[in-house]
Order: C-alpha cells, then structure tokens, then sequence
C-alpha cells in the first residue's frame, strides 16, 4: 500500500485502538484470476508482541476453505471526508479526500473447536459483554451454532496504516479544514473533524 511517510501511522497503539473502533473489515485473497473479498466483523489480540486477528464465517461459505492456509490481507477502514481546496488559507490547492485505514497481511489459519469456543467468547465479550454475562453459550443452541461457523486466526506478518489527515499542509491550513468540517453537519464529518484534531494536539 501507497503510503507517503507524513501519513505513516507507526504508532502501534494508534493502530490497535483504531482497529477496535473499526472492527468490520475487508478481507480479501486471490483465487485463480480472481480476487475473492468478504466483509466480516474481526477482535485482536497481541500474542508475543505480534497483533494476531481472529474471525469467522459460515461453514456453509465456502471461501475459508480457499483462504485456508494462504496469505491474505486485512483492510481497516476508518473516519473519511471530502477535503474543499476552499477550505485552505492557500487556494493553491485541489480537492481531496482525507481518510485512515490500516493494512494487514498474513496466513490465515483455521480454528479447533476448543479455541473456536474460545473465540467466540471473546467475540462476544467484545461485542456484547451483557449477552455473554447471561451465560447462553452454555445452551445447547449455541452449542450447535458452533458447528456452523468456521473461526480463524491471522497472524500479522505486516501491518501499514495511513492516517491522511492534511498533514502536508500548514497548521493553518488543518485548522481551517477542521472548521469547515465541524460546520458540514454530517456524522462522517463530524468525526474526521475530532480524529484531526486529537491528532494536531499530539
């Protein structure tokens, strides 16, 4: 992935938060001619000082037998706005589009029921700590959901993020975009405003 190194995001607890903000990803790896892509909701963890992803999918979804065991890759998407040149100080400028996204590649490999079960528990504490709480994965309904989905784990073998956010642009500059896009009134907005502004302070 294209990266001008002003958008390099290097910090590694940046990239861990944005991608427990932005859990529902692309996936994507080749077959043949193709490329096969499916979006699906992921958790990590940091296992040996390595980020490891975890997911899954339905048994009856074929492409985890085609992903198995192959090098695929992640794509993370986050905050994303139109930037106005009128917007700039300088008008010697011309529309663009500001975004954050992290990149990951790596085998992916299938899950044993045990750790599947484990998976899930973490899946679901992450995304709904009070269903978990209630203790339904001890019914045998969810029991026998296990045997219809297939869990993975992706170890990362390289992480990029890009956090394009007018950096290459004077503060004044940033200022002005984070304004007019305080002004915009959409949540999109309103949120790439905040993500550049929380990173202007640092």
């Amino acid at each position: 992935m294209y990266i001008p190194e002003y958008f390099r995001q290097k910090d590694f607890g940046e990239i861990r938060h944005f991608i427990q903000e932005n859990p529902f990803a692309l996936l994507l790896f080749p077959k043949g001619d193709e490329v096969t892509t499916t979006l699906i909701p992921l958790i990590h963890e940091v296992e040996e000082e390595r980020l490891v992803i975890y997911g899954h999918m339905a048994r009856n979804n074929t492409q985890w037998k085609d992903a198995q065991d192959r090098k695929v890759t992640i794509l993370f998407f986050g905050p994303h706005h139109y930037i106005s040149p009128r917007w700039y100080e300088i008008r010697k400028s011309v529309p663009t589009w500001n975004y954050t996204t992290v990149r990951i590649t790596g085998i992916l490999r299938v899950l044993d029921r045990v750790n599947t079960e484990a998976f899930l528990l973490k899946l679901s504490a992450f995304l709904d700590e009070e269903w978990r709480k209630e203790g339904r994965e001890k019914e045998s309904y969810y029991q026998k959901m296990i045997e219809e989905i297939v869990a993975f784990r992706i170890e990362a073998k390289t992480v990029d993020a890009a956090w394009k956010l007018s950096q290459n642009h004077p503060i004044g500059d940033r200022k002005g975009v984070v304004d007019n896009l305080e002004k915009a009134g959409d949540s999109d907005a309103q949120i790439m405003a905040a993500t550049m502004k929380r990173m202007m302070k640092e």
